[in-house]
């Protein structure tokens, strides 16, 4: 038993190494070779873990699924009511904000060249989206629901793309209405 989740820390870290290439110089960086020569190892060990480049591909996107949507939603699960969780939530994607990363850019930019990683990334960000609104239907009316998941979403999305990076209290402020009111 050892051995097997020593086996998942190892490919973990080829999957940690290929997530943070992407989000610091883009897809088209990712190269078997490169990422051989950061870990010192050989192509062999590569091949090792993963069966083609192809194969990496896929469990890189499972890899950000798994942390930057399942995690997120696990994360705020715990909450008691709707707005706790939403609150939680929310919570979590200002700290995201905070690390001024350009992974969600990036999957996008692949996706755009990727017919395969467009169908992941829409699936995803489907069940990002629907997550929201069944956590925001128990808010609002149906319509509202509806209204605040996509402006909550686009919030995000437009976050990431602003000119510079938000601080924390910006961020806050933009995410107020989301946030639990915490009594002083």
């Amino acid at each position: 038993m050892v051995g097997k989740n020593l086996e998942q820390i190892l490919k973990e870290k080829w999957l940690r190494l290929g997530l943070s290439t992407l989000d610091e110089k883009g897809y088209e960086y990712i190269k078997i070779a490169d990422l051989c020569k950061q870990l010192n190892v050989t192509k062999g060990a590569f091949y090792y873990w993963f069966k083609s480049k192809q194969e990496f591909d896929s469990c890189l996107l499972e890899a950000w699924r798994s942390s930057f949507t399942q995690q997120f939603i696990a994360f705020s699960s715990s909450g008691q009511s709707s707005q706790e969780k939403l609150s939680l939530l929310v919570t979590r994607c200002i700290e995201g904000l905070e690390k001024s990363s350009r992974l969600e850019i990036e999957i996008n930019m692949w996706a755009q060249k990727d017919q395969k990683v467009n169908q992941f990334v829409q699936q995803v960000y489907q069940q990002r989206l629907s997550y929201l609104m069944d956590l925001l239907s128990d808010i609002y009316s149906p319509v509202e629901a509806k209204r605040h998941s996509l402006m909550l979403y686009c919030l995000l999305i437009g976050c990431d793309l602003f000119f510079r990076q938000l601080t924390r209290q910006e961020a806050e402020l933009i995410f107020r209405d989301y946030l639990l009111k915490v009594e002083q």
